[in-house]
């Protein structure tokens, strides 16, 4: 967590042999904490397993990229009924809790739209096995009793939901934040990005596309993985050591991000049976997460200690890959655990023009404009939000420090001694 600002909201997700408990509490004065007691001890597993079927549910229903006038009001109510289904399966339908909840955020958080303060912080805490979709809840309205009739009100009513209202970070227990809060650019003042993909997504191509024009005055591009090289390091071994370059050679910076586009796959029985498809050049992988952490365990025995830091991975999982929600956190704790300073990533594969939108627009807020990661991912939602009216970049959740920014080089920074 970035010690320079403390959590607007913190939610605590507490799980003993007899009950599983949410604890919440905000940092403005005056506003008292809550317990909530889950209804049956496997409530968050049943939660997520509600999620992959809304979401999947809302994706069929979207007509296309961009939501017309026409839709809005039938996505933003197929949107605020999945949030509702994922209260009643936490909560029941306990009418004190429920309004409880709801007084909560908004006595906690009574600023929350004032454009001209900061966006809300809020805290996600759990272990891996009890990870709240707190992005998914509209507890701010938590009544559907409101009518979208233009652009406007869709991207303010969908306001309701915690993320489209505030950086989330989420915290995964044991596993703490890795690394500083700040990403390192080379001699041109350029960030080292990696791009592993695959190659037959027309969305995966439209975003190396964007890298290699708009950002490659501010991107030092590794990459795209696979190539044509017949030597290039192993998944694993980039993974491991981020300064390997796909000749062989070594780079003194290593990479700052490494970005997959590609097809993920989850089984929510098999947490490490998650699988990563990458393509390109001729070449094609399926990689396990079981095979993966193994082989980063076999480099960690027979390599020195890294000296240096890991970079933020953004999972960018699209097409046609299944991606369930439940089994989704695998891809977090794996890396999280490899201590890569943060992840983002989607609860579900989303249409790789989604993908592709959502990447340039994160890209250029996070590493062109160099906006903090927290208020990147978010702005991020909202640009789709206001832009596609689509709402599926509230699908994106981060393990990350949301205070994670591009230092700047040398050259973009001001002379000590220059004064006006």
């Amino acid at each position: 967590m970035n010690e320079a600002r403390r959590p607007d909201v913190s939610v605590r997700v507490l799980t003993t042999y007899e009950a599983t408990q949410l604890e919440f509490t905000a940092n403005r004065s005056g506003v008292a904490p809550l317990c909530i007691t889950l209804l049956g001890s496997d409530a968050l597993l049943r939660v997520r397993q509600e999620l992959d079927r809304g979401l999947t549910r809302l994706k069929d229903e979207l007509p296309a990229l961009v939501v017309e006038d026409q839709d809005l009001d039938r996505v933003f109510h197929s949107l605020h009924r999945l949030g509702r289904v994922l209260l009643l399966t936490l909560f029941g339908a306990q009418e004190d809790v429920i309004k409880g909840l709801q007084a909560f955020w908004n006595e906690a958080l009574p600023y929350r739209m004032n454009p001209e303060l900061p966006p809300p912080l809020v805290e996600c805490v759990g272990a891996m096995n009890s990870f709240l979709p707190l992005e998914f809840l509209p507890l701010f309205r938590i009544s559907s009793d409101l009518s979208v009739r233009t652009r406007g009100d869709f991207a303010t009513v969908c306001r309701a939901f915690v993320g489209f209202s505030c950086v989330v970070r989420r915290a995964m227990l044991p596993i703490p934040v890795r690394g500083g809060p700040t990403l390192h650019t080379g001699p041109q003042g350029r960030v080292p990005v990696r791009y592993l993909y695959y190659e037959h997504l027309e969305g995966a191509v439209e975003e190396l596309a964007w890298f290699a024009d708009a950002a490659t005055a501010y991107v030092d591009l590794e990459g795209p993985y696979p190539d044509n090289a017949e030597d290039a390091p192993r998944l694993a071994e980039q993974v491991f050591d981020p300064r390997l370059l796909l000749d062989g050679t070594r780079r003194e910076l290593p990479d700052q991000v490494q970005h997959f586009a590609c097809h993920c796959y989850t089984r929510s029985d098999d947490m490490l049976g998650a699988e990563i498809e990458l393509s390109g050049a001729g070449h094609h992988s399926r990689t396990t997460l079981r095979d993966l952490g193994a082989d980063l365990i076999d480099l960690a025995a027979g390599q020195d200690k890294r000296t240096f830091e890991l970079p933020l991975v953004v999972m960018n999982a699209c097409g046609s890959g299944r991606m369930q929600a439940p089994g989704a956190l695998s891809f977090p704790y794996l890396f999280l655990t490899n201590h890569n300073r943060g992840f983002i990533g989607t609860e579900t594969e989303i249409p790789d023009d989604i993908a592709a939108a959502f990447s340039k627009a994160l890209y250029e807020r996070f590493l062109i404009r160099r906006i903090p990661l927290g208020r990147a991912l978010l702005e991020s939602r909202l640009e789709l939000l206001h832009t596609l009216r689509n709402p599926l970049g509230l699908t994106y959740a981060a393990y990350a420090d949301p205070g994670l920014h591009v230092r700047p080089s040398p050259k973009e920074r001001p002379s000590a001694s220059a004064h006006p």
